[in-house]
């Protein structure tokens, strides 16, 4: 990695003692912003604390019991009317999730802050605060598509949509109930090869419609790569109509293309963090992020480090929350989606 000052480029020498003295005696001409060059936009991430919920203590912080079979029966009478005497039905039982907690430690070097304290051109201390940020949203990114086992083998990281929208087949036990137990607690989970357009992902759309017992999804997220393939489908149809009594000029643009589709009034949204070959059909209306009412990316402050032997200090940025769906069979993943575009 070069290190500058870059000499012998443009109209700086590249050696000599007219060099020597250049660098001796003039500062570097610095634009005071730090460009980053990593990361990723993050929708659904955004999305899902848009519309988060808060949460609070005690064990299983979010808990929903739910209904997997009738408390009652009906019966047809007749002229007597008659009917059979009605026996208790049990059918409720609660899904509990713990909150994970996903911590971000930031250091402070004390010889770092006297380095820095006239002379910075970008602090750095200012610069892991705004990192540290990032970087949690791109860690939560990567876990709404991974399976918790997956992301942490101890099982600490939030259920991602993997664990959400499965028949059992990757995760049997999902809120702490089993899926072989109780079947109405199986998410849709489609393992044939789909490539995404107009005609098979309406059919995609009507299965999970039928399967949440006529409640329609809301939302697609796909990646770039399967979305730019569906795009092509709609291109395809893509017809541009002119006016012949209006005159074009050079300034004038036709734009085709378009920044999101919707098919059955269903937006298809891409996501950088979908694995390629990967699609969820969602319904928002039972899925949620809760978070934590005492970790909402909190600050724990400074904590020194000089009882450890060291001049510096530790803080930590806390945020605990759970993805959280009450009824797994509202969505789909489609698994072995074909034909990605890069």
């Amino acid at each position: 990695m070069a290190t500058p000052p870059f000499l012998g480029q443009g109209y700086i020498p590249s050696s000599g003692a007219i060099t020597n003295e250049l660098n001796a005696v003039t500062r570097r001409a610095f634009i005071p912003k730090l460009v980053v060059q990593i990361y990723q936009a993050a929708p659904l991430l955004s999305l899902m604390i848009r519309n988060a919920q808060r949460a609070a203590g005690g064990l299983n912080q979010v808990t929903i019991p739910i209904q997997n079979a009738s408390l009652v029966n009906s019966s047809w009478t007749d002229y007597s009317g008659g009917f059979p005497i009605p026996a208790t039905q049990t059918a409720i039982q609660d899904a509990g999730w713990n909150l994970s907690i996903l911590v971000t430690p930031i250091p402070l070097l004390g010889t770092e802050s006297a380095t820095q304290s006239t002379e910075a051109v970008v602090p750095l201390i200012r610069a892991r605060f705004s990192d540290a940020k990032t970087v949690m949203v791109q860690t939560l990114s990567s876990a709404l598509f991974s399976r918790a086992t997956v992301t942490t083998s101890n099982n600490t990281a939030i259920n991602g949509l993997p664990d959400i929208y499965d028949d059992g087949t990757n995760t049997a036990t999902y809120g702490g109930i089993s899926r072989s137990s109780v079947p109405q607690w199986k998410g849709g989970y489609y393992t044939s090869s789909i490539t995404p357009g107009r005609a098979t992902m309406l059919t995609q759309l009507a299965a999970t419609t039928y399967a949440a017992g006529g409640e329609e999804p809301d939302i697609v997220i796909m990646s770039p790569s399967d979305w730019a393939t569906l795009m092509e489908d709609f291109l395809s149809q893509e017809q541009f109509r002119t006016d012949p009594t209006l005159r074009y000029g050079k300034d004038d643009s036709i734009n085709a293309g378009f920044s999101c589709v919707m098919l059955a009034n269903t937006p298809f949204l891409a996501d950088p963090f979908c694995p390629k070959g990967t699609a969820y059909i969602i319904n928002t209306k039972y899925l949620s992020l809760f978070i934590s009412e005492w970790m909402n990316f909190a600050w724990s402050g400074w904590y020194s480090q000089i009882p450890n032997g060291q001049l510096a200090n530790i803080g930590v940025v806390l945020a605990g929350m759970a993805l959280v769906c009450s009824k797994p069979s509202s969505g789909r993943q489609l698994s072995n989606v074909a034909g990605g575009q890069f």
